[in-house]
């Protein structure tokens, strides 16, 4: 059994996350998906259950008097970047969440499941489907490092969005815990990537998601998408979980892309069947 972890002994190791944090695929690559591909990867974690849920507030409760005082880039993760247990900052933390690839090269029916494994059990698990890519080595123009929520190029774009939704001025990124958008579009940049140019930054549009509440439950949802580069990123649904103590713990989680078969693919599998069942009533006939 994982020892507790004590609130401090929390922070401190969440302090040196973000430098190996920034948004990857390394082992979270389904490659290019055909009508028969039925692939899981099973050997990941998601740090915290609430990522999903932070990152998924459409209804942007915000609590201004919150984000006025709010000084402290989660980037810290000190313990004044939480508030336990309430979602009331826009966007969520993109570290909180895994990210998973894909490619289509022909529009495709795909059935998606998040499910948790036993590294910890009870993740609440969630998950959306964007079209898009975070930026791989090698970088492109002059970008240095992977996508990260704390660039200089996201925060510039965390400060726009909320300025633009609450009409505030005087608000920047720190009134955000980072670019992730689970129910929308969004864009995040790496160290090197200018300020305010969106073309240079990489953009996830979003495509539809799933979730449950249920701990150790399934989030599963069926896509139909055309050609082109998808990411899905994961996390976990249970936004009363979100603490400094609970963004330190490690949930296990299995996602399987499978592809759905077409509508005459499945009358030739019955017509396939039944022919098969005729087969062998004549066998027993004639024994």
């Amino acid at each position: 059994m994982k020892p507790h972890l004590s609130v401090a002994g929390a922070l401190a190791i969440l302090a040196a996350a973000p430098a190996s944090a920034h948004i990857s695929y390394s082992g979270r690559d389904f490659g290019s998906i055909t009508g028969s591909s039925n692939v899981t990867i099973s050997n990941q974690t998601v740090t915290g259950n609430f990522g999903w849920a932070d990152a998924s507030d459409q209804s942007l409760v915000f609590d201004s008097n919150y984000a006025s005082w709010h000084t402290v880039d989660s980037a810290s993760y000190s313990s004044s970047s939480f508030t336990d247990g309430v979602d009331n900052l826009y966007f969520g933390d993109s570290h909180k969440g895994k990210a998973f690839r894909f490619h289509l090269d022909t529009t495709q029916t795909l059935s998606i499941t998040e499910t948790s494994t036993a590294v910890k059990p009870g993740l609440a698990p969630g998950f959306s489907v964007y079209q898009g890519l975070a930026a791989v080595s090698p970088f492109p123009g002059g970008q240095t490092s992977a996508d990260h929520d704390f660039s200089i190029a996201s925060q510039a774009w965390r400060t726009s969005q909320v300025q633009s939704v609450t009409g505030n001025s005087s608000l920047d990124y720190l009134a955000t815990q980072g670019s992730w958008n689970a129910l929308g579009n969004w864009y995040i940049g790496g160290d090197g990537d200018p300020s305010g140019n969106l073309s240079q930054l990489s953009f996830f549009q979003y495509v539809g998601s799933a979730a449950t509440t249920v701990h150790n439950g399934t989030a599963s949802g069926t896509f139909t998408l055309g050609p082109g580069d998808y990411t899905i990123f994961v996390g976990g649904d249970d936004i009363v979980a979100k603490s400094a103590t609970d963004a330190a713990t490690l949930y296990g989680v299995s996602l399987n892309v499978a592809a759905v078969p077409e509508p005459e693919t499945y009358a030739m599998l019955m017509a396939g069947l039944g022919l098969l069942g005729v087969v062998a009533r004549r066998k027993k006939q004639a024994a």
